[in-house]
C-alpha cells in the first residue's frame, strides 16, 4: 500500500508540473535551463514583424547579454560597424527584460531604460514584443549565434 501511495504521489506532481501554464505566452512550457541561462549568450536579429508582417532584418545586428547584467550591441549598417555597451536585467517577474545603453552624453553615463516583454524564450530563439512603435505591436525576433 505504500507504494502504491508514493507512485501516486509521483505522477500527481509530475502532472502538475508538466500542465502548468509557462510563463511566455509562445512558451516553452517546461524548460531545464533557467531564464538568465537561455538569455545569455551572443543574439542575432533575424527579423521584425509589425503587426502581423514579417520583415527580414537588413541589417547584421548582433546582441550580446552577459550573466553579470552587462553586455553589448555591434552592428554594421552601410559599411559602418558600431559597438555600444549596456546593462539588462530582467522585471520583478522575469516576463520582460530592461536594455539601456551606455551613453557618456547623459549626467548618468547612461540611457533610460527601455523594456521588451518577452513571447519566446528557448536557448535558441527569443521573440520580443515592443508596444512603443507607431500604429502597431512589433515583434522582434533574435536566434542566438552558433559558437565558433
Amino acid at each position: 500500500m505504500k507504494k502504491l501511495a508514493i507512485i501516486l504521489t509521483i505522477v500527481a506532481a509530475t502532472a502538475m508540473i508538466f500542465s502548468s501554464c509557462g510563463k511566455y505566452e509562445e512558451g516553452p512550457s517546461v524548460s531545464l535551463l533557467t531564464k538568465k541561462a537561455r538569455i545569455t549568450g551572443t543574439w542575432t536579429h533575424v527579423e521584425t514583424t509589425i503587426n502581423g508582417t514579417a520583415y527580414p532584418s537588413e541589417y547584421s545586428i548582433s546582441t550580446t547579454l552577459e550573466k553579470d547584467g552587462t553586455g553589448a550591441i555591434a552592428g554594421s549598417m552601410g559599411g559602418i560597424t558600431m559597438s555600444v555597451d549596456i546593462e539588462w536585467e530582467f522585471n520583478d517577474s522575469k516576463e520582460s527584460i530592461r536594455i539601456r545603453e551606455k551613453d557618456a552624453d547623459s549626467s548618468t553615463g547612461w540611457d533610460e531604460w527601455s523594456e521588451s516583454k518577452i513571447i519566446r524564450l528557448t536557448n535558441k530563439e527569443c521573440w520580443l514584443q515592443d508596444t512603443e512603435i507607431e500604429n502597431g505591436i512589433s515583434i522582434i525576433t533574435i536566434s542566438k549565434m552558433e559558437k565558433e
